[in-house]
């Protein structure tokens, strides 16, 4: 659709049953957790790889309506990768600030196509509590380049820390994320940004250059607000070895840990093709989309 390769991202209404809405409640409520470590910490509770392997999950990959619709939208052959789930508290939590999927995506290079379905499962009301998501057309500001900038870091802050400068996790977050949220950066983005409003079984679907962010759940009868997202990526992406590597450097050095080793097993090899990787031998055709 136009639209969407225009701006990267496109409301879904009722792309998801009832039934599927209740699974992925379910899924996400008896696998998400309160951060163990320095990554998602602006989220009550949040889990990587939920629901990669789960039945109804790749079930939904060969159903006609869903694929339709997905071969519509995007346009190419792609196949699902990962689910992960976010839990934000009233009041309290925070969630992410702008930003892009350089972790999820991180496995594969920065011209490689990559999709995100996110639902929402319980009402957001935009003008209400809120509790959804910001996000920007990239016909406005493409965020391609934070995925260059992200590879930049290991490199730098080694070599900072080996002049002997004492190189703290405040330092890193700070470089992480100050090129899209300072005080001037984020009221810009903010200023033209899109903040919907969803039911259950409504979805967002965005592509990997969208920046985004979450948007606190304030006062009203919802106490907590559980998503799923859905990881999707073209069959032609290659594994990128050294963007893994520059991911790995900031856990390691300052326990800012996603709680996933996803990157590290999906291929090993620099240039491999992900969608032939062993990792996905098992289900491979159940996680591709049926063209039809």
């Amino acid at each position: 659709m136009q639209s969407f390769r225009e701006h990267g991202f496109l409301k879904l209404r009722q792309i998801f049953s009832p039934e599927l809405v209740e699974h992925m409640r379910k899924l996400g409520t008896s696998e998400v957790a309160p951060p163990s470590g320095n990554y998602g910490s602006g989220f009550s509770k949040l889990k990587y790889d939920i629901g990669n392997d789960d039945p109804e999950i790749l079930g939904l990959m060969s159903d006609p309506a869903f694929c339709g619709a997905m071969n519509k939208i995007i346009g190419q052959r792609v196949f699902f990768t990962q689910g992960l789930g976010f839990e934000l508290e009233k009041n309290k939590s925070t969630g992410f600030p702008w930003h892009v999927g350089t972790q999820s995506f991180g496995f594969q290079r920065r011209e490689d196509a990559g999709y995100t379905i996110w639902t929402p499962l319980c009402d957001i009301v935009a003008d209400g509590q809120r509790g959804g998501m910001k996000y920007v057309s990239k016909k406005l500001l493409s965020g391609e380049f934070v995925y260059q900038h992200i590879n930049l870091l290991p490199e730098y802050m080694s070599s900072q820390a080996e002049s002997g400068r004492d190189f703290t996790y405040d330092d890193f977050s700070d470089l992480k994320n100050s090129l899209l949220n300072s005080p001037q950066m984020k009221g810009l983005l903010d200023h033209f940004a899109v903040e919907d409003s969803f039911e259950p079984g409504d979805a967002l679907i965005f592509d990997k250059y969208v920046l985004h962010r979450s948007v606190q759940l304030g006062e009203g009868p919802i106490p907590s607000r559980l998503a799923y997202a859905l990881r999707f990526s073209s069959v032609d992406a290659q594994y990128d070895k050294e963007r893994v590597e520059a991911l790995a450097y900031p856990r390691v050095a300052f326990n800012y840990d996603v709680g996933s080793d996803f990157n590290e097993k999906v291929a090993s090899e620099q240039g491999e093709l992900v969608y032939a990787s062993p990792y996905f031998g098992g289900t491979r055709e159940a996680r591709t989309l049926d063209a039809v």
